[in-house]
């Protein structure tokens, strides 16, 4: 190498350490900036147009019209309440599978660590249609679970799992459930055996080790799967739209009709502005729960 080719990487190398790491996160820094804050500072523009009859909005016009009608539409607020109380349940439903899981795979030993870790893992690589059609094809009327159920005499009618809000819940789960047990798992990996075994001398039985010592130093990974749920679930769109009924409306779906259906634009990015604002304060909450010694959980 040519005395040349080193003067750029001893040039870097030269910076104070809070600049280097300035540089190295610059590109990201782009990334983020071309394809979130441009499509959101779009979204967030297009919501203050003026709504019009004659076309999707009214070009450089300003306009509250679009937070109006979120304000004032009776049926806005009970979808966008639905929405809350669906991303809530969600989210407690994969919180409480993810924690139960992720111990299980700390806990195991040899091939059952890998068969149980692999199956949160492998199930990241099929895409959510697919998922979620695998859903029906398992729960509907006449799918492999109630077939199996009525054959064997456990079931005299098949279980209604599907085309409805348990539908949707169900399907929901199969998208954030993954990503909830990796998160509780990746802290529960640092837990010293040692603290356990400590533990279990001082008298306590399993579920005290597991309520004073294993939970508590979830807590971090059950925080960030908790606002992963949350987030996923708030804005979910193909799970109750494929395998909920017409009832299990979201905000999501709303603001696709809007968007294709009434072309209404002010509307409709109103309503996305409003559901990426809860987002952002439930984010906020929970870093904040984070930042404080990770006692999100008390």
């Amino acid at each position: 190498m040519s005395l040349s080719d080193s003067r750029p990487a001893r040039s870097l190398t030269a910076l104070p350490a809070r600049w280097r790491t300035a540089a190295l996160l610059m590109p990201l820094v782009v990334l983020d900036g071309l394809v979130f804050l441009v499509p959101m500072g779009y979204l967030f523009r297009l919501s203050f147009t003026e709504r019009t009859s004659g076309g999707a909005f009214v070009e450089g016009s300003w306009s509250l019209a679009g937070y109006e009608y979120v304000a004032e539409t009776p049926l806005v607020h009970e979808i966008f309440a639905f929405t809350v109380g669906y991303a809530v349940l969600v989210t407690a439903l994969a919180v409480g599978v993810a924690v139960v899981y992720a111990y299980a795979i700390w806990r195991a030993t040899g091939w059952p660590r890998t068969f149980l870790l692999a199956g949160a893992v492998c199930s990241l690589f099929t895409t959510i249609v697919v998922k979620l059609f695998a859903v029906v094809l398992v729960f509907s009327p006449r799918g492999v679970l109630n077939d199996f159920l009525t054959g064997a005499g456990l079931l005299a009618e098949p279980l209604l799992v599907v085309d409805n809000l348990a539908g949707a819940v169900l399907a929901q789960l199969y998208i954030v459930v993954p990503y909830a047990i990796l998160a509780v798992y990746a802290v529960l990996s640092t837990l010293d055996d040692r603290l356990v075994e400590a533990a279990r001398d001082l008298g306590a039985d399993g579920m005290d080790v597991f309520r004073e010592v294993v939970l508590p130093h979830a807590r971090p990974g059950v925080a960030v799967a908790a606002i992963v749920s949350f987030t996923w679930s708030i804005g979910a769109y193909p799970a109750p739209l494929l395998v909920g009924s017409g009832s299990e409306q979201t905000t999501a779906i709303l603001v696709s009709q809007l968007l294709l259906a009434e072309f209404d634009w002010p509307a409709a990015a109103a309503l996305a502005v409003v559901t990426v604002g809860v987002v952002l304060v439930t984010l906020l909450a929970g870093l904040w729960g984070l930042d404080d010694g990770g006692e999100l959980l008390g």
